[in-house]
Protein backbone atom coordinates (compact mmCIF):
# COMPACT_ATOMS: atom_id res chain seq x y z
CA UNK A 1 0.00 0.00 0.00
CA UNK A 2 1.47 3.13 -1.05
CA UNK A 3 1.78 6.31 1.72
CA UNK A 4 -1.27 7.98 -0.53
CA UNK A 5 -3.75 4.62 0.70
CA UNK A 6 -2.23 4.62 3.97
CA UNK A 7 -2.50 8.28 4.84
CA UNK A 8 -6.23 8.43 3.45
CA UNK A 9 -6.84 5.02 5.66
CA UNK A 10 -4.82 6.70 8.94
CA UNK A 11 -6.56 10.20 8.78
CA UNK A 12 -10.18 8.26 8.21
CA UNK A 13 -9.79 5.73 11.39
CA UNK A 14 -8.49 8.78 13.33
CA UNK A 15 -11.72 10.59 11.82
CA UNK A 16 -13.69 8.39 12.85
CA UNK A 17 -12.08 8.44 16.64
CA UNK A 18 -11.98 12.03 16.58
CA UNK A 19 -14.10 13.92 14.25
CA UNK A 20 -11.79 16.89 14.77
CA UNK A 21 -8.52 15.60 13.81
CA UNK A 22 -9.13 15.18 10.06
CA UNK A 23 -9.15 18.81 9.63
CA UNK A 24 -6.29 19.10 12.40
CA UNK A 25 -3.96 16.83 10.79
CA UNK A 26 -4.33 18.00 6.90
CA UNK A 27 -3.37 21.30 8.16
CA UNK A 28 -0.79 20.58 9.87
CA UNK A 29 0.36 18.89 7.09
CA UNK A 30 0.05 22.23 4.96
CA UNK A 31 1.76 24.05 7.75
CA UNK A 32 4.18 21.64 8.36
CA UNK A 33 5.62 21.39 4.53
CA UNK A 34 5.33 25.21 3.92
CA UNK A 35 8.10 25.57 6.49
CA UNK A 36 10.39 22.55 5.57
CA UNK A 37 10.21 23.91 2.05
CA UNK A 38 11.22 27.69 3.55
CA UNK A 39 14.27 25.70 5.83
CA UNK A 40 15.68 23.90 2.50
CA UNK A 41 14.30 20.15 3.69
CA UNK A 42 14.98 18.27 -0.32
CA UNK A 43 11.71 17.22 -1.83
CA UNK A 44 11.65 13.49 -0.64
CA UNK A 45 11.98 14.76 3.15
CA UNK A 46 9.71 16.88 2.81
CA UNK A 47 7.16 14.31 1.25
CA UNK A 48 7.88 11.99 3.93
CA UNK A 49 7.13 14.62 6.79
CA UNK A 50 4.02 15.66 5.15
CA UNK A 51 2.98 12.16 5.57
CA UNK A 52 4.38 12.03 9.28
CA UNK A 53 1.87 14.88 10.08
CA UNK A 54 -0.93 13.55 8.24
CA UNK A 55 -0.98 10.79 10.82
CA UNK A 56 0.90 12.63 13.85
CA UNK A 57 -2.08 11.84 16.03
CA UNK A 58 -3.08 8.13 15.16
CA UNK A 59 -2.27 6.84 18.31
CA UNK A 60 -5.37 8.76 19.75
CA UNK A 61 -7.36 5.91 18.53
CA UNK A 62 -6.24 3.52 20.92
CA UNK A 63 -7.33 6.01 23.54
CA UNK A 64 -10.63 5.97 25.05
CA UNK A 65 -13.38 8.41 23.11
CA UNK A 66 -14.46 9.72 25.73
CA UNK A 67 -11.81 11.00 27.29
CA UNK A 68 -10.55 12.11 23.36
CA UNK A 69 -13.65 13.88 23.21
CA UNK A 70 -14.43 15.13 26.57
CA UNK A 71 -16.17 18.35 26.44
CA UNK A 72 -13.66 20.19 28.79
CA UNK A 73 -10.38 20.02 30.15
CA UNK A 74 -8.47 17.01 31.00
CA UNK A 75 -7.67 15.79 35.05
CA UNK A 76 -4.23 15.19 34.99
CA UNK A 77 -4.52 11.05 35.00
CA UNK A 78 -6.72 11.62 31.26
CA UNK A 79 -3.88 14.19 30.41
CA UNK A 80 -1.45 10.67 31.02
CA UNK A 81 -3.24 8.88 28.94
CA UNK A 82 -3.27 11.63 25.69
CA UNK A 83 0.07 11.38 26.34
CA UNK A 84 0.87 8.32 25.55
CA UNK A 85 -1.04 9.09 21.95
CA UNK A 86 2.83 9.94 20.74
CA UNK A 87 4.21 6.21 21.63
CA UNK A 88 1.20 4.75 21.13
CA UNK A 89 0.86 6.15 17.48
CA UNK A 90 4.85 5.15 16.92
CA UNK A 91 4.27 1.67 18.19
CA UNK A 92 1.53 1.64 16.07
CA UNK A 93 3.11 2.03 12.53
CA UNK A 94 6.90 1.36 13.46
CA UNK A 95 6.69 -2.57 12.33
CA UNK A 96 5.50 -0.88 8.95
CA UNK A 97 7.43 -0.67 6.10
CA UNK A 98 7.41 2.89 6.06
CA UNK A 99 10.75 5.26 6.57
CA UNK A 100 11.89 4.96 10.35
CA UNK A 101 11.69 9.22 10.26
CA UNK A 102 7.92 8.97 10.20
CA UNK A 103 7.47 6.79 13.73
CA UNK A 104 9.99 8.89 15.18
CA UNK A 105 8.20 12.32 14.09
CA UNK A 106 5.65 11.02 15.43
CA UNK A 107 7.06 9.79 18.83
CA UNK A 108 8.44 13.18 19.60
CA UNK A 109 6.33 15.74 18.40
CA UNK A 110 5.44 16.99 22.11
CA UNK A 111 9.05 16.95 22.89
CA UNK A 112 10.23 20.79 23.99
CA UNK A 113 13.46 21.99 22.87
CA UNK A 114 14.20 22.72 26.58
CA UNK A 115 13.62 19.01 27.45
CA UNK A 116 10.41 19.66 29.23
CA UNK A 117 8.36 17.91 26.47
CA UNK A 118 6.94 14.31 26.58
CA UNK A 119 7.52 11.38 25.96
CA UNK A 120 11.21 11.20 26.43
CA UNK A 121 11.70 15.07 27.80
CA UNK A 122 14.62 15.04 25.00
CA UNK A 123 15.84 18.35 23.81
CA UNK A 124 17.34 20.82 21.35
CA UNK A 125 19.28 18.77 18.68
CA UNK A 126 18.24 15.18 20.27
CA UNK A 127 14.97 16.04 18.49
CA UNK A 128 14.36 14.54 15.16
CA UNK A 129 14.37 17.89 12.71
CA UNK A 130 10.65 16.18 11.56
CA UNK A 131 9.88 16.63 15.56
CA UNK A 132 10.70 19.90 15.84
CA UNK A 133 8.91 21.29 12.76
CA UNK A 134 5.72 19.12 13.60
CA UNK A 135 5.78 20.57 17.45
CA UNK A 136 5.47 24.52 15.86
CA UNK A 137 3.07 23.75 13.42
CA UNK A 138 0.77 21.82 15.48
CA UNK A 139 0.68 23.87 18.34
CA UNK A 140 -0.45 26.62 15.95
CA UNK A 141 -3.30 24.40 14.45
CA UNK A 142 -3.90 23.97 18.20
CA UNK A 143 -4.17 27.28 19.01
CA UNK A 144 -5.86 28.90 15.96
CA UNK A 145 -9.09 26.60 16.42
CA UNK A 146 -11.66 26.33 18.62
CA UNK A 147 -11.68 23.66 21.00
CA UNK A 148 -14.70 22.86 23.43
CA UNK A 149 -13.19 24.32 26.02
CA UNK A 150 -11.82 27.75 24.71
CA UNK A 151 -12.50 29.34 21.61
CA UNK A 152 -9.75 29.56 18.92
CA UNK A 153 -7.08 32.47 19.45
CA UNK A 154 -6.29 34.90 16.41
CA UNK A 155 -3.54 34.59 14.21
CA UNK A 156 -2.01 37.61 16.55
CA UNK A 157 -2.57 35.80 19.81
CA UNK A 158 -0.90 32.60 18.70
CA UNK A 159 1.69 34.16 17.73
CA UNK A 160 2.32 35.84 20.96
CA UNK A 161 1.79 32.89 23.20
CA UNK A 162 4.23 30.83 21.13
CA UNK A 163 7.19 33.40 21.93
CA UNK A 164 6.32 34.02 25.17
CA UNK A 165 7.10 30.13 25.23
CA UNK A 166 9.91 30.14 22.66
CA UNK A 167 11.82 27.86 25.08
CA UNK A 168 9.61 25.40 23.54
CA UNK A 169 10.45 25.63 20.09
CA UNK A 170 13.13 25.60 17.50
CA UNK A 171 14.24 29.23 17.50
CA UNK A 172 15.05 29.16 13.86
CA UNK A 173 12.24 27.12 12.92
CA UNK A 174 9.95 29.44 14.84
CA UNK A 175 11.18 32.94 13.51
CA UNK A 176 11.31 31.25 10.06
CA UNK A 177 7.57 29.75 10.28
CA UNK A 178 5.92 33.56 11.54
CA UNK A 179 8.19 35.19 8.47
CA UNK A 180 6.06 33.06 6.28
CA UNK A 181 2.60 34.05 7.69
CA UNK A 182 0.67 31.25 8.43
CA UNK A 183 -1.95 32.93 8.82
CA UNK A 184 -2.26 32.83 4.82
CA UNK A 185 -1.54 29.31 4.18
Amino acid sequence: MENNNLTLFFTHLLGLHDPHARGHSNHVAVLATALARKIGLPAKQVETLEFAAKIHDIGKIAINDFIVNKPGRYTEAEYGMVQQHTTLGSDLIKNLALDPVIHLAILHHHENFDGTGYPHKIKGGQIPFEARVLRISDTYDALITDRVYRPAFTHEEARRLMYEEEQKFDSDFLKVFFKMNPARI
